[in-house]
């Protein structure tokens, strides 16, 4: 992408006065370095906010460490990059560093080496043909050269599209950061075999579509051929994938193939939940890259998850680990801006909600250490997925008809840049993921009356379910939403409790239904009291459940709960 013809020549004026001095000719040196080996890294002095921010829109800068920014050339920055006049170091490649390649399939999946390309190919196959009735293979798109960029589906009916929360992981969108490449596919192997464990991974392939794509940049990645030999951090054309999104900010930025193939693979599955990985820092890194000046909207929210993910980390890490910035949490332009950037293109324009998680000071993981990345984040992959449980659920429909509306949902008052959400067009299903708080929700579709549901009140990891309907008729007044009741705990274990909320007193009827829609339990005539109302639920199999319970009027009220 060629963006220095859209910068303003003034760009260059409020740069620091490090960039200015003169410096001794290391120009053949960098050629060299990227006819060798794809790319080349240089380092130089922290030019000031402002002017790290003008040098990031015109080559890829990595990381900024204390007072030293680390950037990545490829053939096509370098004369833009010399054009500044910074005074710059060459990192030179360690020629004795080298990643250590599995040698059969078999050995890749001790997940102490590092794949061939054919190995993953097979590795991924495998893992769909092993376990056919959670997970099948699906293809994103192809590289540059030809590379398949592949994604696993895991659910418990993975051949059906389930009206569940579909979740997304990917990694390794730059090429030379290698370590969540192998974490992914062992985390995919992870939930397959511990599927019948009852635990946490059941409960998330029960009730969740959960999508992994371990490997975004495969050309990248095998840079010169099926061994990992000299990964770069850009696909084959020299371009930072992690720079070539569009960008409402940037509107120069035309995505390169790849990212082409990404973005229609998001459009079409509606991911409510993401996170892309990374290597070369340690630290979880949350929405907007590429605004300094405005916060996101739900920036306590993104906090909170990026606070919980690092905080699991460090109970299972040694003390060092995922401790820059706040104790492993950054808000993305805090450290540096950048424009085209994915997490804000998910966010901002696909209405998800989306983390970059940067594993590993160390881009090219030594693979004895991959075990160690493992157990230090294997926890937090299952912990920050439980986020698409809570939060307030529901479906839009039709009064008259009761089909499915794709409708606006949208906070007054809250809600801004872009960060409101949409029922989904089958299902008429919606899911907004929200802090404890009372919220008001307004809901608009076009042929439709508006309707605002008020006071919903949301409690730390918690689910509210509504149902909202939607009037054509300005004579018909539409009827208010179903009551949302109020459940604990959740997770479920083996009995959760009811708040009767304003039907305390009366007489009720209480059915649970599986996600499918089958009826599970049935109780009659339980007084609702004082005290919260008990339900054993030992009996039910993990997953995700939908509870309605009838009053005296005949009126619905509706909740769900997931069943560990």
């Amino acid at each position: 992408m060629a963006l220095l013809k859209n910068i303003p020549v003034l760009i260059f004026l409020v740069l620091s006065p490090v960039l200015y001095g003169q410096q001794e000719d290391q120009s053949e040196a960098l050629a060299e370095i990227i006819e060798k080996y794809g790319q080349a890294e240089v380092t130089f002095a922290y030019p000031g906010y402002s002017g790290l921010t003008g040098i990031g829109r015109l080559i890829s800068i990595s990381s900024v460490v204390d007072d030293r920014v680390f950037a990545v050339l490829s053939s096509k920055d370098v004369d833009t990059f010399l054009s500044l006049g910074i005074k710059y170091k060459l990192i030179i490649p360690d020629e004795t560093k080298s990643v250590e390649s599995a040698l059969s399939v078999q050995e890749a999946m001790n997940w102490d080496l590092y794949p061939t390309y054919p190995q993953y190919d097979t590795i991924m196959h495998k893992l769909a043909g092993d376990y056919p009735e959670l997970c099948m293979i699906d293809t994103i798109g192809y590289s540059l050269e030809g590379r398949l960029i592949l994604a696993l589906k895991i659910s418990d009916n993975v051949g059906e599209d389930e009206d569940e929360p579909e979740v997304f992981y990917t990694s390794t969108m730059h090429g030379d950061e290698l370590q969540g490449y192998v974490l992914m596919l062992r985390f995919a192997e992870h939930l397959l075999e511990n599927y019948q464990g009852g635990g946490q991974e059941e409960k998330l392939v029960d009730s969740l579509e959960i999508w992994i794509n371990p490997l975004a940049n495969p050309d990248g990645t095998y840079n010169g051929g099926d061994t990992i030999t000299n990964p770069t951090r850009f696909n084959s054309a020299g371009t930072d994938l992690n720079r070539d999104f569009p960008d409402p900010m940037d509107p120069s930025i035309v995505p390169d193939h790849e990212n082409m193939e990404m973005i229609g693979f998001m459009r079409e599955r509606n991911f409510v939940l993401s996170a892309n990985f990374h290597g070369g820092y340690e630290v979880v890194n949350f929405p907007w890259d590429r605004w300094l000046g405005k916060i996101p909207a739900d920036s306590v929210w993104f906090y909170n998850i990026s606070r919980k993910y690092a905080d699991t980390v460090h109970n299972h890490s040694v003390e060092t680990y995922m401790d820059s910035y706040n104790d492993g949490v950054v808000r993305g332009a805090v450290w540096y801006v950048i424009y085209g950037g994915r997490q804000d293109f998910v966010t901002y324009a696909l209405q998800g909600r989306e983390v970059t998680i940067e594993l590993d000071i160390t881009k090219e993981t030594p693979a004895a250490r991959l075990p160690l990345l493992w157990n230090y984040n294997y926890r937090s992959f299952l912990g920050y997925l439980e986020n698409a449980f809570y939060g307030i659920h529901g479906k839009v429909i039709d009064d008259d008809t009761g089909e499915p509306v794709r409708a606006k949902v949208f906070i007054g008052g809250h809600d801004k840049d872009s960060s409101q959400v949409y029922s989904d067009t089958l299902s008429g299903s919606f899911i907004r993921m929200l802090d404890p708080g009372t919220w008001d929700l307004s809901f608009t579709a076009e042929g439709y009356y508006p309707v605002t549901v008020s006071g919903i009140t949301l409690e730390s990891a918690q689910q509210r379910f509504i149902t909202v309907r939607l009037s054509d008729s300005a004579t018909q007044v539409p009827r208010l939403p179903e009551e949302v009741l109020k459940i604990y705990p959740i997770p479920a274990g083996d009995h959760i409790f009811i708040d009767p909320g304003t039907i305390t007193g009366q007489t009720v009827n209480i059915a649970i239904f599986d996600h499918m829609g089958n009826k599970e339990t049935e109780l009659h005539n339980i007084a609702s009291g004082s005290d919260d109302i008990f339900i054993p639920v030992s009996h039910l199999a993990p997953g995700y459940y939908i509870i309605r319970l009838t009053d005296m009027q005949g009126r619905q009220h509706h909740a769900s709960f997931v069943k560990n």
